[in-house]
């Protein structure tokens, strides 16, 4: 008997296979965002350190609940009028 495909949309995925996604978002999010600042503000080592150092530090804060997305997203809004897109629509 043949087995019935699953939807891989609905496949059950581990919470290794989520923190997994989460540490390659995490990475992939810090390599553009370094790579921005290199190419188009010529940020030299010692300050693409500082900028790595500065996203860690910010990465864990959510992670240990003491700030949120929407923390971040409202201070860029309202200090600096930088909007942040979420799904194709503003958020702040």
């Amino acid at each position: 008997m043949k087995k019935k495909k699953v939807n891989p949309r609905k496949q059950p995925v581990s919470k290794s296979d989520i923190e997994r996604a989460k540490t390659d978002s995490l990475a992939l999010a810090l390599a553009i965002f370094l790579t921005v600042m290199k190419d188009k503000f010529d940020f030299n080592q010692e300050q693409m350190q500082i900028a790595r150092s500065g996203f860690y530090k910010l990465a864990s804060e959510i992670n240990e609940g003491r700030i949120t997305f929407k923390d971040l997203i409202t201070v860029l809004w309202e200090e600096d009028g930088i909007e942040i897109l979420d799904n194709g629509k503003y958020v702040y």
